[in-house]
């Protein structure tokens, strides 16, 4: 389950009220945590319209926080289809959404895109529930510069 974090800012003499809409994308000090997953289109490496906006929060959040020095876009499927096709989506997805990002300028060094296939599911189960959860991308931070 996808948590959304809303973050409390100090003011003077107490806390102010967090901004009434959910942050996009929210940092942990392991990963860069998406609200809403990427949608590619079906059997392709074509990432779909609806996840630009997501994408974009990512770049920005990447160029103004130059101490994520190494950030690795994972790219998981279902267990659905060949293992080998499941693993060669998955890189290509993953290349696909580090070639989106550098486009809007994130230096191509800072990004590590891997296809991981079905071979991390979340959930082991075997249905629609299980399927939806296992399709995903995670952006996990593997190094930054103190």
């Amino acid at each position: 389950m996808l948590r959304v974090v809303f973050v409390l800012a100090l003011c003077s003499g107490g806390l102010a009220a967090a901004d009434p809409q959910p942050k996009l994308v929210v940092i942990t000090d392991t990963a860069l945590v998406l609200r809403d997953p990427i949608y590619f289109e079906t059997g392709k490496a074509v990432i779909k319209q609806e996840s630009y906006a997501l994408l974009d929060a990512v770049a920005v959040m990447l160029a103004t926080d130059p101490k994520l020095a190494l950030i690795e876009i994972g790219v998981h499927t279902d267990e659905r289809g060949a293992e080998t096709w499941n693993r060669e989506i998955s890189q290509k997805r993953a290349d696909a959404v580090a070639a989106y990002l550098v486009s809007k300028q994130i230096d191509a060094r800072r990004l590590r895109a891997v296809g991981y296939g079905e071979s991390r599911p979340l959930d082991k189960h075997h249905d629609e529930k299980a399927w939806a959860k296992n399709r995903r991308t995670e952006f996990t931070i593997l190094q930054r510069i103190t």
